[in-house]
C-alpha cells in the first residue's frame, strides 16, 4: 500500500515538473511577449478612449460622466481580461506552430546521440528557415553516417585483412609444435605463438561481430526461449571459474520469463556479463543474477560486490577497447561489454550499467517480448 500511495504521490510532482519546465520554452517567452504587447497595445487605446471621449466636454455635467466612467470601468473590465487570455493562448499556438520544426529537429538530434543515425528532420515544404536547418542538419548527418560507415567498413578490411596472416602463423606454430625434430624450447616457444594467435583471432571476430551488430547485418535466429534455464547454464558454465575465487553466484527468477529472442546472441551477452563481474569481484565476494519478465518485456541484472567502477568511467565501459585504470591489470581486450551492447541492441533493447567504487556493479539488461524486425 505504501508504494502505491508514494506512486500516487509522485506523479502528480512529475506533472507539475513538466508544467513549470514549460515557462523556459521558446514558444512560452514568445507567447508572454505576444500577449504583452497585445496588452500593451489596448490598453494605450483604452486610455486614449478614456481621456479623450470620456473627459471630453459634450454638454454633460460632471455626475454624468462619472456614471459613464465607472460603467466603462466596471463592463470593460471582463472583457478586457478575457481578451488578454486569449491573446495569451493565441500566441501561444502560434509560437508552438511556428517552432515545431525546432522540436522535431531536437527530438531528432536526441535520437542520434543515442545511436538512432538513420534518423532525419521532416522537412515541411515550406522553404522556411526551419526548413533550411532542417536540410542543413540532414546534410551534416548524412555527411556523419558516410563517414562511421566509411571507417567501419576500414575496420573490417583491417580485420579481414589480419585475420589470414595470424591463421597461417598459427598454423606454422601448429606444425613446429608437432614436429619431432623441434626441441623442448622451440615446442614452448611455439605452444606461446598458438596462444597469442588465438587471442588476436578471437579479438577479430569479436571486432567483426560488433561491427555487424552495430551496422544491422547481423543475422537473428529467432525463436521462443525460456530465460531461467539459459542463465542456469551460463552459470554452470562460468561456477567453476567462480569457485576458484570463492564466489558465490545464486539466480534469483522473480517471475517466468519465456520470450522470442536469438539463443546464442543471448548467451553470449550473458557469458560476457559473468565473465566481467568474477573478473572483477574479489575472492569471497558474491554476484546474483535477477531474471524478470511479462509480455512486453524481460528484465536481466547481473549485481556484483566487485571493486566498482568510478562515476566517470561508467559512460565509457561500453565503449571498444575501453578499460578502465582499476581494471587494466586483469587479462581482458575490452571488448565484452561492447559486443555485450552491440548484441542488445540488435535485439532491440538496452543495457545499462550502476555502481558504486568498493562496493559492486549492477549491469541491467531490458529486451522486448519480440524484436520489432521480427514483429508481425
Amino acid at each position: 500500500m505504501k508504494k502505491n500511495s508514494s506512486t500516487q504521490f509522485a506523479e502528480p510532482d512529475t506533472s507539475l515538473k513538466k508544467l513549470l519546465s514549460i515557462r523556459h520554452t521558446v514558444a512560452f517567452r514568445l507567447a508572454l511577449m505576444y500577449a504583452g504587447v497585445f496588452t500593451i497595445s489596448l490598453n494605450i487605446v483604452f486610455w486614449i478612449f478614456y481621456v479623450i471621449v470620456l473627459y471630453g466636454s459634450h454638454g454633460l455635467s460632471k455626475k454624468a460622466l462619472a456614471a459613464i466612467r465607472e460603467d466603462f470601468r466596471e463592463y470593460l473590465a471582463w472583457p478586457l481580461l478575457f481578451v488578454i487570455i486569449l491573446s495569451a493562448l493565441v500566441g501561444w499556438f502560434m509560437a508552438r506552430r511556428a517552432l515545431s520544426g525546432v522540436v522535431q529537429l531536437t527530438r531528432t538530434a536526441k535520437a542520434v546521440a543515442d545511436g538512432a543515425l538513420k534518423e532525419r528532420v521532416p522537412v515541411k515544404g515550406r522553404q522556411d528557415e526551419i526548413d533550411r536547418l532542417a536540410m542543413t542538419f540532414n546534410t551534416m548527418l548524412d555527411r556523419i553516417s558516410a563517414l562511421i560507415q566509411g571507417m567501419k567498413e576500414t575496420n573490417d578490411s583491417i580485420a579481414h585483412d589480419l585475420r589470414s596472416p595470424i591463421a597461417r602463423m598459427r598454423g606454422i606454430a601448429e606444425a613446429a609444435l608437432t614436429s619431432e625434430s623441434s626441441s623442448e624450447a622451440h615446442r614452448v616457444l611455439a605452444g606461446d605463438i598458438i596462444e597469442q594467435c588465438d587471442r588476436l583471432l578471437a579479438m577479430i571476430n569479436t571486432v567483426l561481430d560488433i561491427s555487424e551488430a552495430e551496422a544491422g547485418v547481423a543475422k537473428l535466429v529467432i525463436e521462443e526461449v525460456d530465460l531461467i534455464p539459459l542463465v542456469q547454464d551460463a552459470v554452470g558454465l562460468f561456477l567453476p571459474m567462480a569457485e576458484d575465487k570463492h564466489i558465490a553466484v545464486k539466480v534469483q527468477a522473480h517471475s517466468g520469463a519465456r520470450f522470442f529472442s536469438d539463443r546464442r546472441k543471448l548467451q553470449r551477452i550473458l557469458g560476457n556479463l559473468l565473465d566481467n563481474a568474477i573478473k572483477f569481484t574479489h575472492p569471497g565476494g558474491a554476484i546474483t543474477i535477477s531474471v524478470s519478465g511479462d509480455d512486453k518485456r524481460v528484465l536481466i541484472g547481473v549485481e556484483d560486490t566487485g571493486i566498482g567502477i568510478s562515476e566517470k568511467d561508467v559512460s565509457q565501459i561500453f565503449e571498444k577497447f575501453f578499460r578502465a585504470d582499476k581494471s587494466r591489470s586483469e587479462p581482458g581486450s575490452g571488448l565484452g561489454l561492447s559486443l555485450a551492447r552491440a548484441f542488445v541492441s540488435s535485439l532491440g533493447g538496452s543495457i545499462a550499467a550502476t555502481s558504486v567504487p568498493g562496493e559492486g556493479s549492477t549491469f541491467t539488461v531490458i529486451l522486448p517480448y519480440r524484436p520489432a524486425s521480427e514483429k508481425a
